[in-house]
């Protein structure tokens, strides 16, 4: 659980051009979030293509490629497992 400090919030005014706003509405509708939800992931995680949501469709991918490689090696399947979960590892 945060702590209370954690959970302030401030309203701010932004500006942005309208293309900017459209493709942050566009992504928010995709991913069914709010636009400040996208405008928070953006910039808490600027610099980092390991935002929640891209670490979220790894880990997914990992899952898949293990269950596939499980019918044919359970061996390789945990090595493949081993090394998708260096990436939890800080």
């Amino acid at each position: 659980m945060r702590k209370k400090e954690e959970l302030k919030t401030v309203r701010k005014t932004v500006l942005m051009t309208e293309a900017t706003d459209k493709d942050i509405e566009q992504e928010a509708a995709k991913r069914g979030i709010s636009a400040n939800a996208v405008i928070n992931e953006r910039l808490n995680h600027p610099t980092s293509e390991s935002s929640p949501a891209q670490v979220a469709k790894f880990q997914n991918f990992v899952n898949w490629v293990v269950k596939m490689m499980a019918d044919y090696s359970l061996e390789r399947a945990h090595l493949v497992e081993a090394e998708g979960n260096k990436f939890w590892t800080f």
